[in-house]
């Protein structure tokens, strides 16, 4: 995996950049805290445990291909987090929803998630208001 480094410059517009560094920052922090990638966690969050969901769903409401959300799914099914079955209506339409284990670990992601959001808006110690009028 390639080693990231946030004091790297980026020719990327600074608010690009953040994202992209809060992204990456967030990503590397779950998977060595939890044991899931940033994409899952991201998945897990638009599923239940009692109520499937179609990934035709899933991808429209995450903004995510639905070929994106598939290959996803596999990887998260390989390792027990979640449960595909076809449609009982729609033989081609998959539904999804967590595992016990899937749902174990979307728990730790969102509270870790959390708890890091605080550190950071902590860190930024300014008034929202004053940065709107600036924009």
């Amino acid at each position: 995996m390639k080693t990231f480094n946030p004091n790297t410059k980026s020719k990327f517009p600074p608010l690009l950049h953040l994202t992209y560094v809060l992204q990456q920052s967030s990503d590397e922090l779950l998977l060595r805290e939890v044991g899931v990638s940033l994409s899952h966690a991201r998945i897990m969050s638009g599923l239940g445990v009692a109520i499937p969901r179609n990934q035709h769903h899933l991808a429209v409401e995450l903004g995510m291909t639905e070929a994106n959300i598939s290959r996803q799914l596999q990887a998260m099914k390989k390792a027990g987090l979640v449960s595909i079955m076809r449609n009982k209506k729609d033989g081609r339409a998959r539904d999804v929803k967590l595992s016990a284990k899937g749902l174990r670990k979307y728990v730790a992601a969102e509270r870790l998630l959390n708890r890091e959001q605080k550190k950071i808006v902590r860190l930024v110690d300014f008034d929202i208001t004053q940065i709107l009028d600036a924009l």
